[in-house]
């Protein structure tokens, strides 16, 4: 699984004016890496986190997903690719609260169609994955914020997506916590018999030097590019 991009420019308009949010973008991402975006706010890594995930479009360029184009999907195409290509895992967890955590993990089968029972046993497993199968029942108003996250880097696996994207996973956590699930999510890139990327927008930058990579973005540039010596 490789994600290229190339030039790619993605423009908004504020008030009267085009502000370019990505500016030229040029980049390779491969399987079986754990990448961190950093960058001020503004950089452009909300926007980069939205176009590799199918959420938004570039207004022009070219992004392609193991080689499919996938820059200018229309709408049902997109929501297909966001389905069975890309989990999400968001800085506030974004759990259903009336939901126990099997159910929650579920969640991705069942927008796929399939029932919420059918889909408990693989969701059990997930939940053993990440050290939670003995919270399986619990909801969230149940559970600390490292579970909660933890569930939601479970849900985020329930369709074996070759990408994982974060979206600030350890802001809302105590250090410790957000140690444990950056050692949870080099561990979900770094799986054997998969070609899984993790990418992951993040303003903590001792979290995104535990990463394999860490890409900086300034005013919708690259400004640096660097591999570090996290993976051992």
């Amino acid at each position: 699984m490789t994600i290229e991009l190339s030039d790619v420019v993605r423009e908004y308009r504020v008030g009267g004016q085009r502000v370019r949010a990505l500016d030229g973008v040029n980049l390779h991402i491969d399987g079986g890496n754990f990448v961190s975006v950093v960058g001020p706010s503004g950089a452009g890594k909300s926007t980069f986190l939205h176009l590799l995930g199918a959420l938004d479009s570039p207004d022009s360029g070219s992004i392609k997903f193991g080689g499919r184009e996938i820059a200018n999907l229309g709408d049902d195409e997109q929501s297909e690719f966001r389905r069975h290509k890309v989990g999400f895992i968001f800085q506030f967890f974004n759990l259903l609260p009336t939901m126990s955590a099997w159910e929650n993990v579920a969640v991705p089968k069942l927008v796929d169609g399939q029932p919420l029972k059918k889909a408990k046993p693989d969701a059990l497993r997930l939940l053993g994955l990440v050290g939670l199968a003995d919270r399986a029942e619990h909801r969230p108003s149940e559970l600390s914020g490292g579970q909660m996250q933890r569930v939601a880097v479970a849900r985020a696996l329930m369709m074996d997506p070759p990408l994982i994207l974060a979206d600030e996973p350890t802001g809302n956590l105590d250090s410790k916590t957000g140690t444990a699930i950056m050692e949870l999510l080099a561990d979900v890139a770094h799986e054997r018999g998969t070609s899984r990327a993790v990418v992951m927008v993040t303003h903590n930058l001792e979290a995104a030097a535990a990463t394999d990579r860490v890409i900086t973005l300034q005013d919708g540039k690259i400004e640096s590019d660097e591999y570090s010596s996290a993976r051992s």
